[in-house]
């Protein structure tokens, strides 16, 4: 079969034609993807001095924590060697009966419970519990409270109860009872 010169025109022109719808789409497409890349890339450029920024800002918060954190486990540390193993109920009888001296007052009364044991966010303490009744003037026994509370023998101390009786005695001096939790430290 011969196949005449226009057939063989037609089916050239075809061919380009198809040709030329190919690539051209191809182009396109392409060139689509070119564009988009390009603005992927003036985003990321806009962006890349504010990342650099936020990374040195948490780099340096980052130093700030990790001082914080160097300074509070040394705290830690110190307030722990601070802290007694134990409460020696003779140490601090003996330092309560200097203050009442040195208040002007007189103890009546002084128990001190057996250690016991509480947990606190898993920390073991040894909690020894006092109990104090002096006798003497208001303000030598308010005098009395704030010693307790400042002194650092007391650091460890917590002054739960406090309960003042202003009904005279045969004595005709006012009396107090006060509740002292002191805390030993016992471990992790």
């Amino acid at each position: 079969m011969k196949v005449s010169k226009t057939a063989w025109l037609i089916l050239g022109i075809g061919i380009f034609v198809i040709a030329f719808a190919t690539l051209f789409m191809l182009h396109s497409q392409q060139s689509g993807e070119q564009e988009w890349l390009e603005d992927s890339l003036s985003v990321a450029q806009a962006l890349w001095p504010q990342l650099i920024s936020e990374r040195e800002d948490l780099e340096s918060q980052l130093t700030q924590l990790e001082s914080q954190l160097t300074q509070a486990t040394s705290s830690l540390s110190s307030s722990k060697a601070r802290f007694p193993k134990s409460v020696q109920s003779i140490e601090y009888d003996e330092a309560l009966f200097d203050i009442a001296e040195d208040c002007d007052l007189e103890i009546v009364k002084l128990t001190a419970s057996e250690p016991t044991d509480q947990e606190v966010e898993d920390v073991t303490y040894a909690i020894t519990s006092f109990e104090v009744e002096v006798r003497g003037e208001i303000t030598d026994i308010l005098d009395f409270i704030n010693t307790i509370a400042t002194d650092e023998d007391f650091t460890n101390a917590t002054i739960e109860l406090v309960n003042i009786d202003t009904k005279l005695d045969e004595d005709k001096k006012p009396s107090a009872t006060i509740k002292l939790i002191i805390y030993g430290y016992k471990g992790e």
